[in-house]
């Protein structure tokens, strides 16, 4: 299983949040340029970055890593009523992938969700907080040899 695999059960899961907590999710990252968000809060999930760990010597672990971008507009004097807000989003979202750590059987071991600082970002034009947790996924493989 690998980056296809995994990001279809990240998508799953957030899919399962949107009406509840999120207002949809874009499978992959997205023109921020031209084109609005259809319903807040956003999820975007994106690739980053893949690294091999040694395990023993005939294993090793692939990590699989994700960012999944929360975005919510920004009007100027609402930062703090926002941050609020996201702060219930972030729980929800991370409290997803706690209750279902290994995505139903996808992953070796526990997900390994991270928040991280929260930013302003401007998405076509209009200001947004962007709140980012990142997944780490591992894999447990075969070393050739």
């Amino acid at each position: 299983m690998g980056w296809v695999a995994i990001r279809a059960k990240i998508k799953t899961k957030l899919d399962g949040l949107v009406t509840a907590t999120l207002g949809c999710v874009f499978n992959g990252e997205q023109y921020k340029q031209g084109m609005d968000i259809p319903a807040y809060p956003a999820a975007e999930i994106v690739r980053m970055q893949s690294e091999p760990e040694f395990f023993t010597n005939r294993e090793d672990i692939q990590g699989y890593v994700f960012a999944v971008n929360l975005y919510y507009p920004l009007t100027g004097d609402d930062w703090d009523t926002v941050e609020i807000a996201m702060d219930s989003v972030v729980d929800a979202v991370m409290q997803a992938f706690l209750d279902d750590a290994s995505l139903t059987g996808s992953v070796d071991g526990r997900i390994q969700p991270m928040v991280m600082s929260a930013a302003s970002h401007t998405w076509n034009g209009k200001l947004h907080r962007r709140d980012q947790i990142i997944l780490k996924c591992n894999k447990i493989t075969a070393m050739a040899g």
